[in-house]
């Protein structure tokens, strides 16, 4: 992996990720179109991000972007001190196992392991060591204890998200990206799944980017970064639902 040259834009701060003059561009001619139109944001170590915007916004391509899923047009993507931009697809893949953690809304299990075993798959792909105190603290802080021998389809969905949560935290990854981790859950157990993740960031300094529709669950963020038409239009710290609502009412107007 390349160390990182001087860039044009850097954060001050300590930060697990950032993007500079982010980009991307579909299509061509008459169908081109900008997701990302020269994005500057930083994710600072030991905060919980929130993304939101409406539909065509933006906010899914650039978490995708952010974790390597997706290739800019154009600037760059750091995680760390790492330039994705100057990978092989062979190395991303090792930071994604490696440096990121993922929660999706569909939980992306594999049906035919354990809870337990689902935890632990980032580490035994990367042929990691497992810090077992570490996973012991996770499976305790999101409940799972008596449930790690059971299969995914043994398991509530609640269960399932929790499972999934602390696979995301397992190898102590730079920055966890999850989108629309609640958006299957019941409003009781997705604040359960948002408590964790928030205790993540303040006890264990885990660094969380998630992108969200919903006001309540990104209330439970540090700050909400909005973005229209591919760029970030506004920025809100220690969010209420209120001010959340108010600033998409205000944001969904550019």
């Amino acid at each position: 992996m390349t160390m990182l040259d001087s860039p044009t834009f850097a954060p001050t701060t300590s930060v697990a990720a950032y993007a500079a003059a982010a980009t991307k561009i579909y299509g061509d001619g008459d169908t081109q179109v900008t997701a990302l139109d020269s994005v500057d944001v930083s994710f600072p170590t030991g905060e919980f991000t929130a993304i939101m915007g409406p539909s065509g916004s933006g906010k899914s391509t650039l978490m995708h972007s952010l974790a390597g899923l997706d290739r800019l047009t154009s600037g760059r993507v750091v995680i760390g001190d790492t330039d994705l931009s100057t990978l092989s697809e062979k190395d991303l893949t090792l930071l994604r196992r490696t440096k990121i953690g993922f929660v999706f809304q569909a939980f992306n299990l594999i049906p035919t392991l354990t809870a337990a075993e689902n935890i632990s798959l980032p580490l035994d792909l990367g042929k990691a060591k497992a810090d077992n105190d570490w996973i012991d603290e996770v499976v305790r802080a999101v409940d799972l204890g008596e449930r790690l021998d059971h299969k995914p389809n043994e398991l509530s969905g609640g269960q399932q998200q929790r499972v999934a949560v602390a696979r995301a935290l397992a190898s102590r990854p730079d920055v966890v990206f999850a989108d629309e981790p609640t958006g299957n859950l019941d409003s009781q157990t997705g604040a359960a799944i948002l408590d964790f993740m928030k205790r993540a960031v303040q006890q264990y300094r885990q660094t969380i980017v998630m992108v969200t529709h919903d006001p309540v669950a990104a209330s439970y963020a540090d700050r909400v970064v909005f973005l229209a038409d591919g760029r970030i239009v506004d920025e809100l710290r220690q969010p209420t639902t209120d001010t959340i609502l108010a600033a998409l009412r205000s944001s969904s107007q550019h």
